[in-house]
Formats: structure tokens, C-alpha cells, sequence
């Protein structure tokens, strides 16, 4: 992602209740330049990067692995269709195989995490099609629109032995 990556449509995703139904963004009033300092924000910070997900041109989603320097070699992914027109379809799943491919071959990490609610159905699916498990509870850890959910905590490990 670069910051003339952000557009309107970005910005109208979380606007959204089915789209940020299970995000941390659902109460937040975010704009055009609130999302370009963010984009800037992960483009200067060494531990994360934030990647577009596009169908040719038109942005459609995002996904971001957080913790690349993390001595343990562990990050955790977060992951956004905001266009809907796109749910269904595969791209999340895709977009999972993408970060995963960059997680063992550029970043030399040995696990990656993702934590989700546990209705949030389409999520989990993503995950699990793409080899993570879930690897713990914690019980009536998430509140969104104040509904308490539990939190699903997946995992994939590429590697059994630590290598620095």
C-alpha cells in the first residue's frame, strides 16, 4: 500500500456495519486523511507491512502482518475485504496464501497468528482453508456493537525448530 492508494472507496468500507462488524474500526469516524497518515504510518514502522488487496486497479481490501521483528520470528495477520461485492469470492483466502508465502520466504518467520470473534464465520473459513488452527479460547474477550463474543486464536507454524 502507498498512500495515493487511498481513495473515497477505502474510507467508505468502514462505513459499513457488515464490513466492520468484527473490526476495531466500527466506532471510529475515519477519512480520506486519517487513512493516508495511517498508510504512512505502516510505510515508516519496520514491523509492520500493509499490503492492497486489488482486483486489477480497484482496491478492495487490505491485509497486514504486524510483529516482523519480533525476535521470536512470530507476526500476526489482519485482513479487511471492505468491498463486498468481493466477499465469497475467494480473495480473502488468496490474499491469506499471498501473506503466508511472504511470511516464510521474505520475512523468515516461523509462525504466523490471527485472532478472531467467533462468529465471524468467513473469517475462520479463510483461516482454515489455508492450514492455520485454532489454538485457544479466551472467553467473552471481544465486545463489538455491545455484544460480547469469544476470541478465536489461530495459528500456523511453517517451522518446529527456531532458527535465527
Amino acid at each position: 500500500m502507498k498512500e495515493e492508494d487511498v481513495a473515497k472507496d477505502y474510507v467508505e468500507w468502514f462505513k459499513n456495519k457488515k464490513v466492520v462488524k468484527f473490526s476495531e474500526n466500527q466506532n471510529q469516524k475515519l477519512t480520506l486523511s486519517k487513512q493516508k497518515k495511517y498508510v504512512n504510518s505502516c510505510l515508516k514502522n519496520k514491523d509492520v507491512d500493509l499490503y492492497g488487496i486489488f482486483d486489477d486497479k480497484k482496491h478492495i481490501g487490505n491485509i497486514l502482518i504486524i510483529g516482523l521483528r519480533s525476535k521470536h520470528k512470530v507476526a500476526e495477520i489482519t485482513y479487511i475485504i471492505g468491498d463486498t461485492s468481493y466477499w465469497g469470492k475467494g480473495v480473502g483466502t488468496f490474499a491469506i496464501s499471498e501473506i503466508i508465502s511472504l511470511a516464510k520466504l521474505k520475512y523468515k518467520l516461523r509462525k504466523l497468528s490471527a485472532l478472531v470473534a467467533d462468529k465471524n464465520y468467513g473469517s475462520k473459513k479463510v483461516l482454515e482453508k489455508n492450514g492455520f488452527v485454532l489454538e485457544g479460547i479466551r472467553k467473552k474477550h471481544l465486545v463489538f456493537n455491545k455484544k460480547v463474543y469469544n476470541q478465536l486464536d489461530y495459528g500456523l507454524i511453517f517451522q518446529s525448530k527456531f532458527y535465527l
